[in-house]
């Protein structure tokens, strides 16, 4: 039986998909000023987003030590979770009854 779709197909296909789930990583910064005026404080954190998100706050990564780390580890985790689901979509489609 011929296959239903080729894995670059599916593939590419779950690569558009999962380019929009919010399962991205970005560096926050918060500054806290106190009400005493005493000073205040920086607070660095973490939020999940989409890539989109993740790509339009770009220009702000020069303040941040190490962009290429966030970059290339958001670009890991879009090919490995597309990696997922064409392979899971794959076996599903394989798994069809065959015709004889």
């Amino acid at each position: 039986m011929k296959r239903l779709l080729p894995f670059p197909v599916l593939f590419a296909l779950a690569l558009t998909f999962v380019s929009l789930l919010p399962l991205y990583i970005e560096r926050t910064m918060t500054h806290i000023m106190f009400a005493d005026g005493s000073g205040g404080t920086v607070e660095w954190g973490r939020k999940v987003c989409t890539l989109r998100t993740f790509f339009s706050d770009y220009r702000y990564f020069r303040h941040n030590p190490h962009p290429e780390l966030w970059i290339a580890t958001n670009i890991l985790l879009a090919l490995s979770y597309a990696l997922i689901i064409a392979l899971l979509l794959s076996r599903l489609f394989n798994r069809a009854p065959k015709r004889t």
